[in-house]
């Protein structure tokens, strides 16, 4: 009986239970991570033309070739900050230059990030069961989990990017900087969620301060702490990669070029772009992008037993409800004299993570591509756990949610096994 009540001790814990989900993704990302294998040698799949039998899925056919020319001393792919390279150089080194060895380091920030996205919904849910059903509407996205099993720059990036949230939030600002400084180093994108953090601070000490000016000095001395060590911690390790592979005389004038190089990625009348009005929206959605597919074709029917799929999902669907409710959730506290912490935040991540991307496609003409939703997923994923918590009646609708985003994600899922290709074609859904 003490072994069975242990059991139910620890089981029953928050952190227990986001370690058991972490480890269950992590086992998925590693049971397909080795599809699809490369049938060329490494050496002939270093410079475009790159053929689909490099095995290179979505971007990886720029990060993994560039990770090469770096293990050869080459400076390349300098528009994009190093460390999420350097992990997948790391993985190279250590499994081979093979799929383990790209995506290995990749799967890991992936399964933590589900871990780190727990926390941060306890944090602002303070209830356990909701936390968890964030975390699972996040780790079973379908999108995110193929992004953040590839080789590429975002699931170190969010790995981080969540740990600063965390950080943030409790209030330990100096070791948010670090995270959120690892984070810039991943990918320069993730400038937008410590931006959403800043904001949601600044509205609320405007709220709470006496004056205007106490509200700015005191955002002031919180930027200070998280932006400064942040910038710090970006420019030495742009600094460590060009003084290693000679690339820019100052890691400034190496900040310089990325910021110049992503400014001037503008669309024309003309070309395919998917406007970020089609991300989350299931009337118009964007087509289905197909990332790396394998079409298998027996006695008619045709299956996909390896299939990575940028798309929507449910939870992506539920983006403007939960816009929508925190807008008016913060009306009815600001009369009640309450400031609406939860909403702030809420609100603040959507916009500087995703609406940001409204004015930068079309008034900027700046190329946008639906995975970029991937920032804004973790909020969703918290979001619709708060406005689903009120009562009995709207937690059962956040629980069939839950699962609609776990059959979504089991449907779905890149690298089928024979029998759940047998069952899906059985009952006519998409294998």
């Amino acid at each position: 009986m003490k072994i069975v009540d242990l059991l139910r001790k620890y089981l029953g814990k928050l952190d227990t239970q986001l370690i058991i989900l972490s480890i269950i993704i992590l086992i998925l990302k590693l049971l397909i991570i080795n599809e699809p294998w490369p049938k060329l040698e490494s050496s002939q799949c270093i410079n475009p033309p790159l053929s689909t039998d490099c095995a290179l899925i979505f971007d990886e056919a720029h990060y993994v070739p560039a990770a090469r020319k770096m293990l050869m001393g080459m400076a390349v792919n300098n528009e994009h900050p190093p460390l999420s390279k350097g992990l997948i150089i790391l993985g190279m080194i250590l499994f081979g230059d093979n799929p383990i060895g790209w995506r290995i380091f990749m799967a890991l920030s992936g399964a933590v990030s589900v871990y780190l996205l727990g926390k941060l919904a306890n944090i602002v849910l303070k209830k356990n069961l909701l936390s968890l059903c964030s975390a699972i509407l996040f780790a079973c996205d379908v999108t995110s989990f193929n992004i953040s099993s590839m080789a590429i720059l975002d699931a170190p990036a969010m790995m981080f990017s969540l740990l600063s949230a965390v950080l943030f939030l409790r209030k330990k600002y100096f070791y948010s900087g670090i995270a959120m400084g690892f984070a810039l180093l991943s990918k320069i994108s993730s400038l937008f969620i410590v931006l959403a953090l800043l904001l949601y601070c600044f509205l609320k000490m405007t709220y709470s301060k006496e004056s205007f000016l106490d509200a700015i000095r005191e955002t002031l001395k919180i930027i200070e702490k998280v932006v400064i060590i942040c910038l710090a911690i970006l420019l030495v390790g742009l600094a460590v990669y060009d003084y290693s592979l000679k690339a820019y005389s100052t890691p400034f004038e190496h900040l310089d070029y990325i910021l110049n190089y992503h400014s001037i990625l503008t669309f024309k009348e003309g070309d395919r772009v998917h406007m970020p009005i089609t991300w989350a929206n299931p009337l118009m959605p964007f087509p289905r992008e197909a990332y790396f597919v394998v079409t298998v074709t027996v006695d008619g029917k045709e299956y996909h037993p390896v299939a990575y799929y940028g798309m929507q999902t449910p939870l992506w669907w539920m983006t403007w409800l939960v816009f929508a409710f925190s807008i008016y959730s913060s009306y009815i506290l600001l009369k009640k004299k309450i400031f609406p912490e939860n909403e702030i935040l809420i609100l603040s991540w959507i916009s500087l993570t995703y609406l940001i991307y409204f004015p930068l496609a079309y008034i900027f003409h700046r190329w946008v591509y639906p995975f970029y939703f991937y920032s804004t997923v973790p909020i969703i994923a918290i979001g619709l756990s708060y406005i689903l918590s009120e009562d009995r009646f709207s937690k059962t609708i956040l629980y069939f949610m839950t699962l609609v985003q776990v059959g979504w994600f089991i449907v779905f899922f890149p690298v089928k096994p024979q029998w759940l290709i047998d069952f899906l074609l059985a009952v006519g859904l998409p294998a």
